[in-house]
């Protein structure tokens, strides 16, 4: 799920408005399938909101993901903590079967659980690199109790700008349902999805990607999936 890239990319870009599209190939033995993605940002004088969607082609029939999030940040102004904003945000979507001999006709498929998260992000500087923070409440559909989330996007770009190196990493805790003695019990989840990327244009990039993640539905365990992908900002 390639999350909060336009929006980190758009920081700095002197803040001007961004849409985005991506197109990954899978190459893991598992996948092997296509993601569309676009990204929307658009900054304001109150703050900023940062759209985007995923899908996975990993059906024979068409597409078995969509998974979106929407988030809104208020600037904070404020003496203490430079770029300081509140942070709100939502994120839902489904899945079906990526099996790929599963008919047409019987699909089977889940709701990805909702989410509604709430929170505050700053910027920590370290050295001449900023990492981008962000630390939230997150309430999860059929997930008990009370659940947190910590997020930091990155961006780099060497060689005059013919390279970037951006992404993001999340970290959140949640109730996961497992065939075993904890089962339904909190656990912590990572994803993070690095990206390096040769710019052709100021426009049109190709890159790779490379999804590291634990406890990521699906797959319960940790996981590599690299990618390798097209952008286009438009």
């Amino acid at each position: 799920m390639k999350t909060k890239i336009t929006f980190l990319f758009s920081l700095f870009t002197l803040c001007t408005s961004a849409q985005e599209v991506q197109l990954h190939y899978d190459f893991s033995k598992t996948r092997n399938y296509l993601t569309g993605t676009f990204e929307v940002f658009k900054p304001d004088s109150a703050g900023s909101t940062f759209f985007f969607t995923d899908f996975n082609f990993g059906r024979q029939d068409g597409a078995n993901l969509a998974y979106f999030e929407i988030a809104r940040k208020f600037n904070i102004k404020n003496e203490i903590i430079n770029g300081l904003n509140l942070h709100i945000e939502y994120n839902d979507g489904f899945v079906m079967t990526d099996d790929k001999s599963t008919s047409p006709s019987s699909p089977i498929g889940f709701p990805i659980n909702r989410a509604y998260l709430a929170g505050f992000g700053f910027p920590i500087k370290i050295g001449n690199f900023t990492l981008h923070t962000s630390y939230l409440y997150k309430n999860i559909k059929g997930s008990s109790g009370i659940d947190g989330q910590f997020t930091a996007v990155f961006f780099q770009n060497l060689f005059k700008n013919k390279v970037t190196i951006r992404g993001f990493f999340d970290f959140w805790s949640q109730e996961i349902v497992l065939n075993s003695p904890d089962s339904n019990k909190k656990h912590m989840i990572l994803l993070t999805e690095p990206q390096i990327m040769y710019n052709f244009t100021t426009k049109f990039s190709v890159g790779s990607e490379i999804e590291i993640s634990n406890n990521f539905v699906p797959n319960k365990a940790f996981k590599i999936y690299p990618t390798l992908f097209a952008k286009y900002t438009l």
